[in-house]
């Protein structure tokens, strides 16, 4: 038995047990689903565009992480980041904590109630280089994240990823 050269025992989508994802560009109006496929990825947001958006997730998998950023303010329509349902109305959802740094006035938005199945970026909200990181483990999104505009990520309870 030998010991196999750097790479050969890879198969392209995985390094050791992390999802190697991809980079995923939306305008922040138009509407798609995510799969169990682009765990790892990084969604850019460009913002500034006319209209409201769903991203919808996969049913959640212990160690399932996806990036969401922002280039600039979301435009005129709500983009809504929503958990799946996986049994009769009940969805994964989302705990944690998005802290705000806006002006002198610093402050947080917790995620920790079984109703927060929906992460939304607010119309005409969010700011450069927000950041938001979800991870998959043990039945909840675990969320991490920043921004700059203190209104712009706020908390939603209506899902309508079925």
């Amino acid at each position: 038995m030998s010991i196999p050269m750097y790479g050969q025992n890879k198969d392209g989508k995985f390094l050791g047990n992390r999802a190697a994802g991809r980079v995923i560009l939306t305008d922040g109006a138009t509407s798609f689903s995510l799969s169990e496929a682009d765990a790892g990825s990084i969604i850019v947001i460009s913002g500034g565009v006319a209209g409201a958006c769903a991203i919808s997730l996969p049913e959640g998998k212990d160690g399932m992480t996806f990036e969401f950023w922002l280039k600039a303010a979301n435009g005129t329509g709500d983009c809504d980041i929503d958990a799946k349902d996986v049994s009769g109305g009940v969805h994964d959802y989302f705990l944690g904590m998005i802290t705000h740094h806006e002006a002198d006035a610093d402050t947080n938005t917790p995620f920790a109630a079984a109703t927060n199945d929906q992460l939304t970026l607010a119309a005409s909200k969010g700011d450069v280089g927000d950041y938001m990181k979800i991870v998959f483990a043990n039945g909840h999104w675990l969320l991490t994240g920043h921004t700059g505009d203190a209104d712009g990520w706020v908390v939603g309870t209506a899902s309508a990823n079925n």
